[in-house]
């Protein structure tokens, strides 16, 4: 679905990335981690063409106008209604106005927003907003998504019930996901594999992690699992290593 062959990127002499490569199966869900300034989140944008490339290869295997980006900050429109906001994509893609809305609608009441398609984003919380984005980027139904740590900015009780929203749709609907983040828990949680990266400039893919657990999976359940705790050491090691050196090891305690 995804494939990525020698990227070199960067935004000056010296580049972010160089000689970077991975490849994404479809239907795979695909987590990128790594220190801060390494270039995760320029693979995303390098990948729907918002930066262009110095050198290498992007191979996505869907017209563009079927991926959709969730980013770490919303882009819904402050004057518009949920409803519109949900609705946009759609009728910039040629539907009908009434039948955008009518599918924003559906997609709101997926979210547990029913009923609150009138209001503005200003008139929402954090969470709910949060949702809204989720519905704007379903709505269009892509084949693949890519997100920019879409639920840092969440309370820990709101980002559990959101990633649960994410994860259900991408099981039901065999999305092909790539994902930044920085929490390693949420890679070993959702991903089937992760790509450990290098600390920037010349930044690029040291290690890679296939994650062994059943779907579907519940958030809480998963994370119990003993292989849960196998696979965060490894990553943990793996990243401590990266940023510290190879002496490093201490690890936090994994959340139950």
């Amino acid at each position: 679905m995804l494939s990525i062959d020698r990227l070199r990127l960067g935004y000056g002499q010296e580049p972010v990335l160089d000689d970077l490569s991975f490849h994404v199966a479809e239907r795979q869900f695909t987590s990128l981690v790594g220190p801060s300034g390494c270039g995760k989140s320029s693979v995303l944008r390098a990948i729907v063409g918002l930066h262009e490339p110095d050198a290498g290869r992007i191979d996505l295997g869907v017209d563009r106008a079927d991926v959709g980006f969730l980013f770490q900050d919303d882009a819904l429109l402050p004057w518009r209604s949920a409803r519109h906001n949900v609705a946009l994509p759609l009728i910039i893609r040629g539907e009908a106005k009434q039948a955008a809305y009518t599918e924003a609608d559906v997609w709101l009441a997926r979210m547990g927003l029913d009923g609150l398609g009138g209001r503005f984003p200003q008139q929402l919380s954090g969470g709910q907003r949060k949702r809204v984005a989720l519905a704007q980027t379903f709505a269009p139904r892509p084949r693949v998504l890519l997100m920019d740590e879409p639920f840092a900015s969440l309370d820990a009780i709101v980002r559990r019930r959101v990633t649960d929203d994410l994860l259900g749709w991408v099981e039901d609907h065999d999305v092909t996901v790539v994902l930044v983040t920085h929490d390693l828990e949420e890679a070993v949680t959702l991903s089937d594999r992760v790509h450990l990266m290098s600390a920037g400039p010349h930044a690029n893919i040291v290690s890679s992690h296939a994650i062994d657990l059943p779907r579907p999976r519940d958030l809480v359940a998963t994370r119990t699992d003993p292989r849960f705790g196998q696979l965060f050491e490894r990553l943990w090691d793996g990243l401590a290593e990266v940023v510290e050196g190879p002496t490093a090891r201490r690890r936090p305690e994994v959340a139950a």
